[in-house]
């Protein structure tokens, strides 16, 4: 008897824990807002790099140390175009690998100074080749200069 109230006193802990997650509280008050998903770039890939990248951008010199243009033939074969005067870009780079991986920005909100970027991670069939899966989206900045607390989340 004791045990199962040792037992029920955790899971009570936890519980009241998960109830504490500030995140639970911004998305439950958020609303979304939108963003332009970045095409034909390509992350720069450092030796040796295997981890999870979760990146904000608000100046052109920043953005361009990580990402190169990757400009294809065909319609729509030029980046996306970003202007760093009235937006700022957050990314999530996952590391090298030989899986076909896709990112895929699912909804970006906002509450107060505090954005939540929700993405999804879709794995596939393995390759013959190895890749930089990645997502990044430009935002609007807003009128005057806030600081934002950002939230990458997996769903």
């Amino acid at each position: 008897m004791k045990r199962f109230l040792n037992i029920l006193a955790l899971l009570a802990l936890l519980l009241g824990f998960a109830q504490c997650n500030p995140l639970k509280k911004v998305e439950a008050q958020a609303y979304p807002i939108s963003y332009t998903e970045l095409i034909n770039y390509y992350p720069m890939n450092p030796d040796g790099d295997k981890k999870q990248h979760k990146l904000s951008f608000d100046n052109e010199q920043d953005f361009r140390r990580y990402f190169g243009e990757a400009a294809v033939m065909g319609t729509n074969g030029q980046p996306t175009p970003v202007n760093f005067k009235t937006q700022f870009v957050l990314a999530v780079v996952l590391p090298d690998t030989d899986r076909d991986t896709q990112v895929i920005p699912a909804e970006i909100s906002q509450v107060g100074s505090t954005i939540v970027f929700n993405y999804h991670i879709k794995k596939g069939d393995k390759l013959g080749y190895r890749i930089r899966p990645y997502a990044a989206v430009a935002i609007d900045k807003p009128d005057r200069d806030t600081q934002f607390e950002i939230y990458f989340k997996e769903l």
